[in-house]
C-alpha cells in the first residue's frame, strides 16, 4: 500500500481543480467528482497552499469548502511522486519470511525447494508448479524481497524483536543501526 504522503502532481491537479471552479469547492465534491480525497487536501492546507473552512447555513449541516490562497510565498512544495519511497508489499514480506523460514524437505521424503515451497505458500493459487517456481525467482531478483530476506535473516540473531521498517532504505538503515550490514 502506498503510504499517505501527497505529491506534487497531486497538488496541480488540486489547485488545477480549484483554478477551473473559481477558487472555492466543497470536500464532498472533490471526492465525489474529481476522486481526490480528504487527506490530500488537507495536507495540501497544512502545507499552505489553501485552507479549509466551514460554511455553516442557517438550514441544513455544515460544509466544509477548501478555498485557493491567492498568495502562496511562504507554501512549500511536496516531493515527487519517484521521490516518495515505495512500501513493501505484504505478499512480498511474507513471501521473504516463508522463504527464509522453510526448510527444504517435504514429509514423505522427497525434496521440495525452498523458494517454490514459500511461494506456494503465500501465493496459494499458482496454476502450476513450474509457473510458482518461475515466480519465485522473479521475486527473488527484486530489491525489496532481497532487503526484507535480509532483515529476516539478521535479526533472528537480535533477542529483542522489532517490526521489519516498511520501505527499503529504511531496513538498510536501520541494519547499519544495529551493526548487522
Amino acid at each position: 500500500m502506498r503510504s499517505l504522503i501527497l505529491c506534487r502532481e497531486r497538488l496541480n491537479r488540486i489547485l488545477g481543480i480549484l483554478d477551473r471552479n473559481g477558487g472555492i469547492v466543497s470536500l464532498r465534491d472533490f471526492w465525489r467528482t474529481y476522486g481526490v480525497h480528504e487527506w490530500e487536501v488537507e495536507q495540501a492546507a497544512e502545507l499552505g497552499w489553501l485552507r479549509i473552512v466551514t460554511r455553516k447555513p442557517r438550514v441544513g449541516r455544515p460544509s466544509f469548502v477548501a478555498e485557493k490562497l491567492s498568495e502562496c510565498e511562504s507554501a512549500k512544495l511536496p516531493p515527487f511522486r519517484c521521490q516518495i519511497p515505495r512500501e513493501i508489499s505484504y505478499r512480498h514480506e511474507r513471501f521473504a519470511m516463508e522463504s527464509v523460514n522453510t526448510m527444504p524437505g517435504g514429509c514423505f521424503g522427497f525434496k521440495m525447494a525452498t523458494r517454490v515451497h514459500a511461494y506456494l505458500r503465500v501465493f496459494p493459487y499458482a496454476k502450476s508448479r513450474a509457473g510458482a517456481c518461475a515466480s519465485a525467482n522473479r521475486l527473488m531478483k527484486r530489491r525489496d524481497v532481497r532487503m526484507a530476506r535480509l532483515w529476516f535473516q539478521r535479526t533472528t540473531q537480535v533477542r529483542n524483536f522489532e517490526p521489519m521498517p516498511v520501505t527499503v532504505d529504511a531496513i538498510i538503515h536501520r541494519l547499519r543501526e544495529l551493526g548487522l550490514l
